[in-house]
Protein backbone atom coordinates (compact mmCIF):
# COMPACT_ATOMS: atom_id res chain seq x y z
CA UNK A 1 0.00 0.00 0.00
CA UNK A 2 2.84 2.36 0.82
CA UNK A 3 4.39 1.83 -2.62
CA UNK A 4 1.00 2.31 -4.28
CA UNK A 5 0.53 5.58 -2.41
CA UNK A 6 3.98 6.76 -3.50
CA UNK A 7 3.16 5.93 -7.12
CA UNK A 8 -0.12 7.85 -6.97
CA UNK A 9 1.56 10.83 -5.32
CA UNK A 10 4.34 10.67 -7.90
CA UNK A 11 1.83 10.59 -10.74
CA UNK A 12 -0.03 13.49 -9.16
CA UNK A 13 2.95 15.84 -9.00
CA UNK A 14 4.61 14.62 -12.17
CA UNK A 15 1.24 15.19 -13.86
CA UNK A 16 1.12 18.70 -12.44
CA UNK A 17 4.55 19.34 -13.93
CA UNK A 18 3.47 17.82 -17.24
CA UNK A 19 0.19 19.72 -17.43
CA UNK A 20 1.67 23.08 -16.51
CA UNK A 21 4.77 22.53 -18.63
CA UNK A 22 2.59 21.55 -21.59
CA UNK A 23 0.44 24.66 -21.11
CA UNK A 24 3.49 26.90 -20.76
CA UNK A 25 5.27 25.42 -23.76
CA UNK A 26 2.21 25.43 -25.98
CA UNK A 27 1.24 28.98 -25.01
CA UNK A 28 4.79 30.25 -25.48
CA UNK A 29 5.15 28.44 -28.80
CA UNK A 30 1.79 29.82 -29.90
CA UNK A 31 2.84 33.39 -29.18
CA UNK A 32 6.32 32.94 -30.66
CA UNK A 33 4.90 31.25 -33.78
CA UNK A 34 2.67 34.24 -34.38
CA UNK A 35 5.58 36.64 -33.88
CA UNK A 36 8.28 34.74 -35.75
CA UNK A 37 8.60 33.04 -39.14
CA UNK A 38 8.83 29.33 -40.06
CA UNK A 39 12.36 30.00 -41.33
CA UNK A 40 13.44 31.14 -37.84
CA UNK A 41 11.94 28.04 -36.22
CA UNK A 42 13.70 26.02 -38.91
CA UNK A 43 17.10 27.44 -37.93
CA UNK A 44 16.56 26.24 -34.36
CA UNK A 45 15.42 22.89 -35.75
CA UNK A 46 18.73 22.58 -37.61
CA UNK A 47 20.64 23.28 -34.41
CA UNK A 48 18.54 20.95 -32.26
CA UNK A 49 19.67 17.94 -34.29
CA UNK A 50 23.14 18.41 -32.80
CA UNK A 51 22.03 19.84 -29.46
CA UNK A 52 19.75 16.86 -28.79
CA UNK A 53 22.54 14.37 -29.47
CA UNK A 54 24.88 16.25 -27.15
CA UNK A 55 22.14 16.38 -24.52
CA UNK A 56 21.67 12.62 -24.76
CA UNK A 57 25.41 12.14 -24.24
CA UNK A 58 25.74 14.72 -21.46
CA UNK A 59 24.91 12.41 -18.52
CA UNK A 60 26.85 9.28 -19.57
CA UNK A 61 23.80 7.31 -18.42
CA UNK A 62 24.63 8.35 -14.85
CA UNK A 63 21.05 9.18 -13.88
CA UNK A 64 19.61 5.87 -15.02
CA UNK A 65 22.43 3.90 -13.41
CA UNK A 66 21.90 5.53 -10.01
CA UNK A 67 18.10 5.37 -10.08
CA UNK A 68 18.13 1.70 -11.03
CA UNK A 69 20.02 0.70 -7.84
CA UNK A 70 17.79 -0.93 -5.26
CA UNK A 71 19.33 0.30 -1.98
CA UNK A 72 19.88 3.92 -0.94
CA UNK A 73 22.88 3.00 1.23
CA UNK A 74 24.55 1.50 -1.83
CA UNK A 75 23.96 4.46 -4.13
CA UNK A 76 24.55 7.53 -1.94
CA UNK A 77 28.36 7.11 -1.68
CA UNK A 78 28.49 7.19 -5.49
CA UNK A 79 26.95 10.65 -5.84
CA UNK A 80 30.10 12.77 -5.69
CA UNK A 81 32.00 10.55 -8.13
CA UNK A 82 29.05 10.68 -10.50
CA UNK A 83 28.75 14.46 -10.14
CA UNK A 84 32.39 15.30 -10.95
CA UNK A 85 32.49 12.80 -13.81
CA UNK A 86 29.44 14.48 -15.31
CA UNK A 87 30.89 17.99 -14.96
CA UNK A 88 34.13 17.12 -16.73
CA UNK A 89 32.24 15.34 -19.48
CA UNK A 90 29.81 18.25 -19.86
CA UNK A 91 32.61 20.77 -20.23
CA UNK A 92 34.25 18.64 -22.91
CA UNK A 93 30.95 18.40 -24.80
CA UNK A 94 30.44 22.16 -24.63
CA UNK A 95 33.87 22.84 -26.13
CA UNK A 96 33.23 20.26 -28.84
CA UNK A 97 29.88 21.84 -29.72
CA UNK A 98 31.28 25.36 -29.80
CA UNK A 99 34.46 24.83 -31.80
CA UNK A 100 33.73 21.75 -33.93
CA UNK A 101 30.01 21.10 -34.32
CA UNK A 102 29.01 24.76 -34.75
CA UNK A 103 31.29 25.38 -37.76
CA UNK A 104 30.39 21.98 -39.25
CA UNK A 105 26.63 22.61 -38.98
CA UNK A 106 27.03 26.04 -40.52
CA UNK A 107 28.89 24.51 -43.48
CA UNK A 108 26.53 21.53 -43.82
CA UNK A 109 23.34 23.62 -43.97
CA UNK A 110 24.99 26.63 -45.61
CA UNK A 111 23.60 28.83 -42.82
CA UNK A 112 26.30 31.16 -41.39
CA UNK A 113 24.22 32.11 -38.35
CA UNK A 114 24.43 28.56 -36.95
CA UNK A 115 28.07 29.10 -35.99
CA UNK A 116 26.79 31.55 -33.34
CA UNK A 117 23.52 29.88 -32.39
CA UNK A 118 24.93 26.43 -31.56
CA UNK A 119 27.47 27.62 -28.93
CA UNK A 120 24.71 29.68 -27.30
CA UNK A 121 22.29 26.74 -27.18
CA UNK A 122 25.10 24.47 -25.91
CA UNK A 123 25.19 26.36 -22.61
CA UNK A 124 22.26 24.17 -21.58
CA UNK A 125 24.38 21.07 -22.34
CA UNK A 126 27.11 22.29 -20.02
CA UNK A 127 24.61 23.02 -17.23
CA UNK A 128 22.73 19.71 -17.41
CA UNK A 129 25.26 17.56 -15.45
CA UNK A 130 25.05 20.04 -12.55
CA UNK A 131 21.46 18.91 -11.93
CA UNK A 132 21.86 15.15 -12.51
CA UNK A 133 22.38 14.10 -8.89
CA UNK A 134 19.65 16.41 -7.64
CA UNK A 135 17.22 14.81 -10.10
CA UNK A 136 18.37 11.34 -9.01
CA UNK A 137 17.78 12.18 -5.33
CA UNK A 138 14.29 13.54 -5.90
CA UNK A 139 13.35 10.73 -8.30
CA UNK A 140 14.49 7.99 -5.89
CA UNK A 141 12.45 9.72 -3.18
CA UNK A 142 9.57 9.97 -5.68
CA UNK A 143 9.37 13.63 -4.65
CA UNK A 144 7.98 14.90 -7.93
CA UNK A 145 6.38 17.89 -6.26
CA UNK A 146 9.74 19.63 -5.95
CA UNK A 147 10.72 18.64 -9.49
CA UNK A 148 7.43 20.06 -10.76
CA UNK A 149 7.97 23.38 -8.99
CA UNK A 150 11.53 23.76 -10.30
CA UNK A 151 10.79 22.98 -13.94
CA UNK A 152 7.51 24.87 -14.12
CA UNK A 153 8.96 28.00 -12.54
CA UNK A 154 11.95 27.93 -14.88
CA UNK A 155 9.76 27.32 -17.97
CA UNK A 156 7.40 30.16 -17.10
CA UNK A 157 10.13 32.74 -16.47
CA UNK A 158 12.11 31.70 -19.55
CA UNK A 159 9.00 31.82 -21.73
CA UNK A 160 7.99 35.29 -20.59
CA UNK A 161 11.47 36.66 -21.27
CA UNK A 162 11.55 34.94 -24.69
CA UNK A 163 8.21 36.47 -25.69
CA UNK A 164 9.49 39.89 -24.65
CA UNK A 165 12.59 39.32 -26.79
CA UNK A 166 10.41 38.36 -29.77
CA UNK A 167 8.36 41.55 -29.36
CA UNK A 168 11.61 43.52 -29.32
CA UNK A 169 12.47 41.97 -32.70
CA UNK A 170 15.27 39.67 -31.54
CA UNK A 171 14.07 37.11 -34.09
CA UNK A 172 15.61 33.65 -33.80
CA UNK A 173 17.48 34.71 -30.63
CA UNK A 174 14.16 34.80 -28.77
CA UNK A 175 13.98 31.02 -29.26
CA UNK A 176 17.60 30.66 -28.12
CA UNK A 177 16.86 32.67 -24.97
CA UNK A 178 13.87 30.45 -24.20
CA UNK A 179 15.89 27.23 -24.42
CA UNK A 180 18.96 28.40 -22.49
CA UNK A 181 17.12 30.20 -19.69
CA UNK A 182 14.81 27.23 -19.06
CA UNK A 183 17.89 25.06 -18.42
CA UNK A 184 19.81 27.69 -16.45
CA UNK A 185 16.98 28.64 -14.08
CA UNK A 186 16.25 25.01 -13.20
CA UNK A 187 19.70 24.54 -11.61
CA UNK A 188 19.42 26.82 -8.55
CA UNK A 189 15.84 25.69 -7.93
CA UNK A 190 16.82 22.00 -7.80
CA UNK A 191 19.86 22.72 -5.63
CA UNK A 192 17.63 24.58 -3.19
CA UNK A 193 15.16 21.67 -3.13
CA UNK A 194 17.69 18.94 -2.28
CA UNK A 195 20.32 20.85 -0.29
CA UNK A 196 22.84 18.35 -1.66
CA UNK A 197 26.43 19.54 -2.07
CA UNK A 198 29.14 17.32 -3.62
CA UNK A 199 32.21 16.38 -1.63
CA UNK A 200 35.72 16.64 -3.10
CA UNK A 201 36.13 12.96 -3.87
CA UNK A 202 36.23 10.74 -6.94
CA UNK A 203 36.56 6.94 -6.81
CA UNK A 204 37.51 4.85 -9.81
CA UNK A 205 35.58 1.83 -8.53
CA UNK A 206 32.32 3.80 -8.35
CA UNK A 207 32.90 5.29 -11.79
CA UNK A 208 33.34 1.80 -13.29
CA UNK A 209 30.15 0.54 -11.65
CA UNK A 210 28.11 3.53 -12.82
CA UNK A 211 29.58 3.61 -16.30
CA UNK A 212 29.24 -0.16 -16.68
CA UNK A 213 25.46 0.17 -16.55
CA UNK A 214 25.20 3.66 -18.00
CA UNK A 215 27.25 2.96 -21.14
CA UNK A 216 24.46 0.89 -22.70
CA UNK A 217 21.72 3.25 -21.58
CA UNK A 218 23.72 6.26 -22.76
CA UNK A 219 24.70 4.61 -26.06
CA UNK A 220 21.07 3.74 -26.73
CA UNK A 221 19.99 7.27 -25.91
CA UNK A 222 22.66 8.79 -28.16
CA UNK A 223 21.95 6.53 -31.11
CA UNK A 224 18.18 6.83 -30.80
CA UNK A 225 18.53 10.61 -30.50
CA UNK A 226 20.61 10.74 -33.67
CA UNK A 227 18.06 8.76 -35.64
CA UNK A 228 15.20 10.45 -33.77
CA UNK A 229 16.45 13.77 -35.14
CA UNK A 230 17.56 12.48 -38.52
CA UNK A 231 14.26 13.66 -39.96
CA UNK A 232 15.13 17.24 -39.02
CA UNK A 233 18.60 16.79 -40.46
CA UNK A 234 17.33 15.48 -43.79
CA UNK A 235 14.40 17.90 -44.12
CA UNK A 236 16.65 20.85 -43.30
CA UNK A 237 19.26 19.75 -45.83
CA UNK A 238 16.91 18.63 -48.63
CA UNK A 239 13.98 21.05 -48.24
CA UNK A 240 15.32 24.07 -46.34
CA UNK A 241 14.63 25.98 -43.12
CA UNK A 242 11.03 27.03 -43.88
CA UNK A 243 9.85 23.46 -44.49
CA UNK A 244 11.75 22.31 -41.43
CA UNK A 245 10.06 25.04 -39.38
CA UNK A 246 6.63 23.79 -40.48
CA UNK A 247 7.59 20.21 -39.62
CA UNK A 248 8.96 21.07 -36.18
CA UNK A 249 5.70 22.83 -35.27
CA UNK A 250 3.68 19.72 -36.16
CA UNK A 251 6.24 17.60 -34.31
CA UNK A 252 6.07 19.73 -31.18
CA UNK A 253 2.29 19.48 -31.03
CA UNK A 254 2.34 15.68 -31.31
CA UNK A 255 5.60 13.87 -30.54
CA UNK A 256 6.76 16.38 -27.93
CA UNK A 257 3.40 16.09 -26.21
CA UNK A 258 3.76 12.30 -26.14
CA UNK A 259 7.30 12.65 -24.85
CA UNK A 260 6.23 14.93 -22.02
CA UNK A 261 3.60 12.45 -20.89
CA UNK A 262 6.08 9.63 -21.29
CA UNK A 263 8.61 11.46 -19.16
CA UNK A 264 6.00 11.89 -16.42
CA UNK A 265 5.15 8.21 -16.23
CA UNK A 266 8.74 7.05 -16.80
CA UNK A 267 10.07 9.26 -14.00
CA UNK A 268 7.51 7.77 -11.66
CA UNK A 269 7.59 4.17 -12.85
CA UNK A 270 11.29 3.65 -13.66
CA UNK A 271 12.37 3.33 -10.00
CA UNK A 272 9.29 1.13 -9.41
CA UNK A 273 10.25 -1.15 -12.32
CA UNK A 274 13.76 -1.40 -10.91
CA UNK A 275 12.60 -2.32 -7.41
CA UNK A 276 10.11 -4.88 -8.74
CA UNK A 277 12.23 -6.35 -11.54
CA UNK A 278 11.79 -9.88 -10.14
CA UNK A 279 7.97 -9.67 -9.93
CA UNK A 280 6.87 -10.06 -13.57
CA UNK A 281 3.15 -10.11 -12.74
CA UNK A 282 3.34 -6.77 -10.94
CA UNK A 283 5.37 -5.23 -13.79
CA UNK A 284 2.76 -6.41 -16.25
CA UNK A 285 -0.03 -4.79 -14.23
CA UNK A 286 1.85 -1.49 -13.96
CA UNK A 287 2.61 -1.44 -17.68
CA UNK A 288 -1.01 -2.04 -18.71
CA UNK A 289 -2.20 0.69 -16.34
CA UNK A 290 0.27 3.11 -17.93
CA UNK A 291 -1.00 2.18 -21.39
CA UNK A 292 -4.59 2.79 -20.28
CA UNK A 293 -3.80 6.18 -18.72
CA UNK A 294 -1.76 7.20 -21.78
CA UNK A 295 -4.65 6.40 -24.09
CA UNK A 296 -7.24 8.18 -21.94
CA UNK A 297 -5.13 11.35 -21.78
CA UNK A 298 -3.52 11.56 -25.21
CA UNK A 299 -5.81 9.79 -27.69
CA UNK A 300 -8.52 12.49 -27.54
CA UNK A 301 -5.93 15.22 -28.20
CA UNK A 302 -4.46 13.39 -31.19
CA UNK A 303 -7.95 12.66 -32.54
CA UNK A 304 -8.81 16.36 -32.27
CA UNK A 305 -5.63 17.30 -34.16
CA UNK A 306 -6.51 14.74 -36.83
CA UNK A 307 -10.05 16.07 -37.18
CA UNK A 308 -9.43 19.83 -37.01
CA UNK A 309 -5.78 20.28 -38.05
CA UNK A 310 -6.61 22.92 -40.65
CA UNK A 311 -8.66 25.07 -38.29
CA UNK A 312 -6.09 24.72 -35.50
CA UNK A 313 -3.11 25.72 -37.62
CA UNK A 314 -4.73 28.60 -39.53
CA UNK A 315 -6.56 30.05 -36.52
CA UNK A 316 -3.86 29.76 -33.89
CA UNK A 317 -0.68 30.15 -35.96
CA UNK A 318 -1.72 31.92 -39.17
CA UNK A 319 -1.57 31.30 -42.93
CA UNK A 320 2.24 31.27 -42.98
CA UNK A 321 2.10 27.86 -41.23
CA UNK A 322 -0.25 26.19 -43.75
CA UNK A 323 2.44 23.61 -44.64
CA UNK A 324 2.01 22.19 -41.13
CA UNK A 325 -1.57 20.92 -41.60
CA UNK A 326 -1.06 17.52 -43.28
CA UNK A 327 2.11 16.62 -41.29
CA UNK A 328 0.17 17.38 -38.09
CA UNK A 329 -2.58 14.94 -39.08
CA UNK A 330 -0.18 12.14 -40.03
CA UNK A 331 1.98 12.57 -36.93
CA UNK A 332 -1.17 12.42 -34.77
CA UNK A 333 -1.76 8.92 -36.13
CA UNK A 334 1.87 8.01 -35.47
CA UNK A 335 1.61 9.08 -31.83
CA UNK A 336 -1.55 7.04 -31.29
CA UNK A 337 0.32 3.98 -32.54
CA UNK A 338 3.36 4.69 -30.34
CA UNK A 339 1.23 5.03 -27.22
CA UNK A 340 0.48 1.29 -27.38
CA UNK A 341 3.98 0.66 -25.99
CA UNK A 342 4.83 4.09 -24.61
CA UNK A 343 6.84 2.96 -21.56
CA UNK A 344 8.41 -0.07 -23.23
CA UNK A 345 12.00 1.20 -23.04
CA UNK A 346 11.55 2.19 -19.41
CA UNK A 347 10.44 -1.28 -18.39
CA UNK A 348 13.36 -2.87 -20.27
CA UNK A 349 15.78 -0.57 -18.42
CA UNK A 350 13.99 -1.31 -15.15
CA UNK A 351 14.55 -5.02 -15.78
CA UNK A 352 18.27 -4.24 -15.98
CA UNK A 353 18.59 -4.96 -19.72
CA UNK A 354 19.76 -1.71 -21.35
CA UNK A 355 21.78 -3.69 -23.91
CA UNK A 356 18.57 -5.28 -25.25
CA UNK A 357 16.98 -1.84 -25.52
CA UNK A 358 19.99 -0.59 -27.48
CA UNK A 359 19.78 -3.47 -29.97
CA UNK A 360 16.08 -2.88 -30.60
CA UNK A 361 16.47 0.87 -31.15
CA UNK A 362 19.47 0.43 -33.46
CA UNK A 363 17.75 -2.24 -35.55
CA UNK A 364 14.52 -0.30 -36.00
CA UNK A 365 16.25 2.91 -36.91
CA UNK A 366 18.73 1.43 -39.39
CA UNK A 367 16.34 -0.89 -41.21
CA UNK A 368 13.04 1.00 -41.04
CA UNK A 369 13.32 4.69 -40.13
CA UNK A 370 16.35 5.81 -42.13
CA UNK A 371 15.38 4.23 -45.49
CA UNK A 372 11.80 5.40 -45.02
CA UNK A 373 12.87 8.98 -44.37
CA UNK A 374 15.24 9.12 -47.32
CA UNK A 375 12.77 7.89 -49.91
CA UNK A 376 9.82 9.62 -48.29
CA UNK A 377 11.44 13.05 -48.24
CA UNK A 378 12.98 12.62 -51.68
CA UNK A 379 9.71 11.76 -53.44
CA UNK A 380 6.95 13.17 -51.22
CA UNK A 381 8.52 15.97 -49.14
CA UNK A 382 7.03 16.62 -45.69
CA UNK A 383 4.22 14.12 -46.22
CA UNK A 384 6.77 11.41 -47.04
CA UNK A 385 8.76 12.22 -43.90
CA UNK A 386 5.73 11.91 -41.63
CA UNK A 387 4.63 8.66 -43.32
CA UNK A 388 8.10 7.25 -42.59
CA UNK A 389 7.56 8.10 -38.91
CA UNK A 390 4.28 6.15 -38.94
CA UNK A 391 6.03 3.11 -40.43
CA UNK A 392 8.73 3.31 -37.76
CA UNK A 393 6.14 3.43 -34.97
CA UNK A 394 4.43 0.33 -36.34
CA UNK A 395 7.77 -1.48 -36.33
CA UNK A 396 8.38 -0.33 -32.74
CA UNK A 397 5.04 -1.69 -31.55
CA UNK A 398 5.61 -5.09 -33.22
CA UNK A 399 9.12 -5.39 -31.73
CA UNK A 400 7.98 -4.27 -28.30
CA UNK A 401 5.13 -6.77 -28.16
CA UNK A 402 7.50 -9.61 -29.07
CA UNK A 403 9.96 -8.62 -26.33
CA UNK A 404 7.27 -7.97 -23.70
CA UNK A 405 5.68 -11.32 -24.42
CA UNK A 406 9.02 -12.98 -23.76
CA UNK A 407 10.00 -10.94 -20.69
CA UNK A 408 6.72 -10.50 -18.78
CA UNK A 409 4.26 -12.71 -20.72
CA UNK A 410 2.36 -9.72 -22.14
CA UNK A 411 0.57 -10.15 -25.48
CA UNK A 412 -1.01 -7.76 -27.96
CA UNK A 413 -4.54 -8.82 -26.98
CA UNK A 414 -3.96 -7.52 -23.44
CA UNK A 415 -2.49 -4.26 -24.76
CA UNK A 416 -5.44 -3.75 -27.09
CA UNK A 417 -7.83 -4.43 -24.21
CA UNK A 418 -6.12 -1.64 -22.23
CA UNK A 419 -6.78 0.90 -25.00
CA UNK A 420 -10.08 -0.46 -26.31
CA UNK A 421 -12.31 1.80 -24.26
CA UNK A 422 -10.40 5.04 -25.07
CA UNK A 423 -10.56 4.12 -28.77
CA UNK A 424 -14.33 3.63 -28.57
CA UNK A 425 -14.67 6.94 -26.72
CA UNK A 426 -12.76 9.01 -29.26
CA UNK A 427 -14.55 7.26 -32.12
CA UNK A 428 -17.92 8.29 -30.66
CA UNK A 429 -16.65 11.85 -30.03
CA UNK A 430 -15.28 12.20 -33.55
CA UNK A 431 -18.57 11.06 -35.10
CA UNK A 432 -20.56 13.51 -32.99
CA UNK A 433 -18.14 16.38 -33.75
CA UNK A 434 -18.30 15.64 -37.48
CA UNK A 435 -22.09 15.87 -37.35
CA UNK A 436 -21.92 19.15 -35.41
CA UNK A 437 -19.34 20.56 -37.80
CA UNK A 438 -21.22 19.70 -41.00
CA UNK A 439 -24.80 20.38 -39.91
CA UNK A 440 -24.24 23.61 -37.94
CA UNK A 441 -21.40 25.10 -39.97
CA UNK A 442 -19.58 25.96 -36.73
CA UNK A 443 -15.92 26.71 -37.48
CA UNK A 444 -14.65 28.51 -34.40
CA UNK A 445 -11.87 26.22 -33.18
CA UNK A 446 -12.10 27.47 -29.60
CA UNK A 447 -15.81 26.64 -29.40
CA UNK A 448 -15.31 23.33 -31.19
CA UNK A 449 -12.49 22.45 -28.82
CA UNK A 450 -14.65 23.31 -25.81
CA UNK A 451 -17.53 21.15 -27.03
CA UNK A 452 -15.17 18.28 -27.83
CA UNK A 453 -13.44 18.50 -24.45
CA UNK A 454 -16.68 18.55 -22.43
CA UNK A 455 -18.11 15.71 -24.52
CA UNK A 456 -15.04 13.51 -24.06
CA UNK A 457 -14.66 14.21 -20.32
CA UNK A 458 -18.32 13.38 -19.68
CA UNK A 459 -18.15 10.17 -21.69
CA UNK A 460 -14.84 9.15 -20.12
CA UNK A 461 -16.11 9.80 -16.61
CA UNK A 462 -19.24 7.75 -17.28
CA UNK A 463 -17.35 4.76 -18.67
CA UNK A 464 -14.32 4.97 -16.33
CA UNK A 465 -16.18 6.19 -13.26
CA UNK A 466 -14.85 3.52 -10.93
CA UNK A 467 -11.19 3.97 -11.88
CA UNK A 468 -11.41 7.78 -11.83
CA UNK A 469 -13.12 7.68 -8.44
CA UNK A 470 -10.35 5.50 -7.01
CA UNK A 471 -7.66 7.81 -8.39
CA UNK A 472 -9.35 10.91 -7.00
CA UNK A 473 -9.58 9.31 -3.55
CA UNK A 474 -5.87 8.49 -3.57
CA UNK A 475 -4.95 11.96 -4.81
CA UNK A 476 -6.72 13.71 -1.92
Amino acid sequence: MLESKKIITGVKWASVQFALDAIFRFSIRLVLARLLLPNQFGLIGMCMVFISVAGAASELGIGEALIQRKDDDEVKPMFSTAFWSGIVWGLGLYLLMSFVVGPFASYFYEEPLLIKIIPALSIGIFLKPFTTIHMVILTRQMNFKKIAKAFNTASLIAGIIAIAAAYLDYGVWALVINNVLAAGLTLPLLVKSTKWIPSWEWKKLYFKEIFGFGVYSSSTRIFSTITYNIDNLMIGKMLGASFLGAYTLAFSLTENLRQMLSSVLNKVMYPVFGKNQDDKLKLKGYFLKIINLNALAIYPIMAFFLLFAKEIVLTLFGDKWEMTIVPLQILSIAMMIHLLVNSFTSIIRGLGKPKLEMKIIIGLNIFILLPGLYFGIKYFGLVGATCAVVTHKIGLVISAVIILNKEIDLGFAEIFKAVRNPILLITACVIIMELIYHFTGLKNIIVLGGIYGVLYVCMAYYTEKKMIGELLKKLK
